[in-house]
């Protein structure tokens, strides 16, 4: 499983260098079907580690891309006493890579990858919910909401509200400002914090992505999608 993991996380480390440098940043999923644009091995770490210590038998992932995210939920699972992790993922050929990458990690047998649109994936997971990683995508290629909408991450959460059990975990890297909001008001039953987490990428910021991002003007739309710290929020359901 680390091997896996470790292969996972240097393709995903270029896979942001490319997709910042080169300019191939596209609010279309299946532009960057190639590119994984996966979770940190930082962020996957403290998946595991807090999954295990919740004691996790079921969870979610949104969205799984290449399986980095799903092989640290499923391992946690695996050490839990076993249990299920429902991925979802839109691109067929991210859900043919994570497919691979799970069985070559030695987990199959604790997940499954629903391919689709997770607000019709999810819309059952097929009992309470320990764990959830929402980790969705960009309306548009400067936006995380299409005009007049919400972000396609605080619809996920909102469809896996009814199925989180009290306690459970949900976290998401990308800090769309309505899921934030969202969470962070209590009326709508979470505890909700900002981790503070700098991943690889972002600690070789000296080398082709710093320049690839200094390059770009203030207003390019990748800037207004980038945390101002670089982290998850972590919120647990009352």
């Amino acid at each position: 499983m680390e091997s896996v993991l470790e292969r996972l996380d240097r393709v995903n480390v270029d896979s942001f260098k490319e997709a910042v440098v080169s300019g191939a940043w596209s609010a279309d999923p299946f532009a960057l079907a190639r590119l994984p644009l996966s979770v940190s091995a930082e962020i996957g770490d403290l998946v595991y580690l807090t999954a295990r210590a919740a004691r996790v038998t079921r969870a979610v992932d949104f969205a799984t891309s290449v399986g980095t995210s799903l092989i640290c939920l499923a391992a946690a699972v695996r050490d839990n006493g076993g249990g299920l992790v429902i991925g979802s993922e839109l691109v067929p050929e991210k859900v043919d890579a994570a497919r691979r990458n799970v069985a070559a990690a030695g987990l199959g047998e604790y997940v499954e990858i629903r391919e689709g649109d997770a607000r019709e994936t999810l819309a059952d997971v097929g009992g309470p919910v320990d764990f959830a990683i929402v980790d969705g995508f960009q309306a548009t290629d400067s936006s995380w909401t299409a005009e007049g909408g919400t972000s396609l991450a605080l619809d996920v959460l909102r469809l896996l509200v009814p199925q989180l059990r009290s306690g459970a975990v949900v976290v998401n890297d990308n800090g769309e400002p309505d899921y934030l909001a969202y969470v962070r008001d209590p009326v709508n039953g979470f505890r909700s914090s900002w981790i503070p987490l700098l991943p690889r990428h972002a600690r070789e910021a000296r080398g082709p992505l710093a320049d690839g991002m200094g390059r770009l003007p203030a207003d390019a739309g990748l800037m207004a999608l980038m945390p101002e710290v670089p982290g998850l929020e972590l919120s647990v359901r009352c």
